[in-house]
C-alpha cells in the first residue's frame, strides 16, 4: 500500500468515528426532544393547560391567537375551565447543533378528564429551542383544527440532521437561505401552491385548517394543486440553528382568491439537504377571523 493511500485510509478511519459520535449525539438529542414533548403533554393532563404551558414555554415564546403574540403572557391569564388537552408527537426534526428542533402531531380536547368523547381535534406544530440550562423550551406553538381522525396516531418519525464531512460555512448558509426565501416569496406572488411544491422537501408536511396534514411532496401537490392564489407573506420573526441547517419563519399572509382577499398567519420551517439547498419541511397557514360587519 502506498504512503498516500495509507494516509487517505487513515484519515477516513479517523473521520468515521467522529461522524458516528455526531450522529449518535444528534439522535440522542432528538429522542430527548420527543421525550420532552411527551412530558409536556402528560403535564397538561395532570396539571392543566395553563400550568403546563407556562412550565414548557420560553419567556419569549410565540403563539397564534389569532395573530402572533407572546405565549407566556397569553397563558398567564388562561382559564382551563376543566378542559383537558391531549397530544402526541408523530414527527420530530433537529439541527446538527442540537439547539433547535420541531415536533408535530395530533391533539384532541375533552371537556373534562372524566369525559370519554373529545369535543375537538387538530394538529400542532411546535418549534423548540435549547435554553442556557440545556433544557428544551417551546418558542413557537401553533395549532389548527381538523375532522375526527378515523385511525389512531402513527409511531413518531425521527428526522435526524443531514450529516456532512466538512464543517458548514454559517455565513454562506445564511445567505443561501436569504436567497431561497427571496425566490420563494416571488414565486408565491404568482402561484401559491406551485411555489410551495417547488420549494418543498420530499417529506414536507403541509398544514391547512379543517384538513388533515399533507405528508410528502406528492400529497402536498394534491392538496395545493388547485390553490393558485397570488400570495404575499410578511415575516415578523424567526430564527436559525447555530449549525445553519434548520430555520423557521412566521408572520402574516394575504392571498387573493377569486375576488376575495384572505388574510392570516403562517409558519414555515426550512432545512438544508445533503447538497446544501434549503427546502421547506413544514408549511402551516391559519386564517384570521373574518371581521364582524360594522352596524350602520
Amino acid at each position: 500500500m502506498s504512503n498516500a493511500l495509507k494516509i487517505s485510509v487513515g484519515l477516513l478511519l479517523s473521520i468515521l468515528p467522529a461522524l458516528g459520535a455526531e450522529e449518535h449525539t444528534s439522535l440522542q438529542a432528538l429522542r430527548a426532544l420527543v421525550a420532552t414533548e411527551n412530558n409536556f403533554s402528560r403535564a397538561s393532563v395532570e396539571h392543566g393547560i395553563r400550568d403546563s404551558f407556562l412550565q414548557f414555554f420560553a419567556d419569549d415564546s410565540i403563539i397564534f391567537a389569532p395573530q402572533p403574540k407572546n405565549g407566556k403572557k397569553f397563558y398567564t391569564n388562561y382559564e382551563d375551565k376543566g378542559r383537558k388537552l391531549i397530544w402526541q408527537p408523530i414527527f420530530a426534526a433537529i439541527a446538527n447543533s442540537t439547539d433547535l428542533g420541531i415536533t408535530t402531531g395530533p391533539w384532541e380536547m375533552k371537556k373534562s378528564a372524566s369525559d370519554d368523547t373529545p369535543i375537538a381535534f387538530g394538529q400542532f406544530v411546535s418549534v423548540w429551542k435549547k435554553q442556557p440550562d440545556k433544557s428544551w423550551k417551546v418558542i413557537v406553538d401553533v395549532g389548527i383544527d381538523n375532522p375526527q381522525p378515523k385511525k389512531p396516531p402513527v409511531q413518531v418519525q425521527l428526522s435526524p440532521p443531514n450529516e456532512v464531512l466538512q464543517s458548514k460555512d454559517v455565513d454562506l448558509a445564511r445567505r443561501a437561505l436569504e436567497n431561497a426565501e427571496i425566490a420563494f416569496a416571488k414565486a408565491l406572488t404568482e402561484d401559491e401552491g406551485g411555489a410551495i411544491v417547488t420549494w418543498a422537501s420530499n417529506d414536507i408536511r403541509v398544514f391547512r385548517e379543517n384538513a388533515f396534514p399533507a405528508v410528502g411532496k406528492t400529497t402536498a401537490k394534491l392538496l395545493l394543486g388547485a390553490d393558485t392564489a397570488k400570495m404575499t407573506r410578511t415575516s415578523s420573526g424567526g430564527g436559525m440553528s447555530a449549525s445553519a441547517d434548520l430555520a423557521y419563519r412566521y408572520g402574516a399572509y394575504s392571498a387573493d382568491r377569486t375576488n376575495v382577499t384572505e388574510r392570516g398567519y403562517f409558519l414555515s420551517v426550512w432545512k438544508t439537504e445533503l447538497n446544501g439547498a434549503w427546502k421547506i419541511i413544514v408549511d402551516l397557514q391559519k386564517k384570521a377571523p373574518t371581521p364582524s360587519p360594522t352596524p350602520e
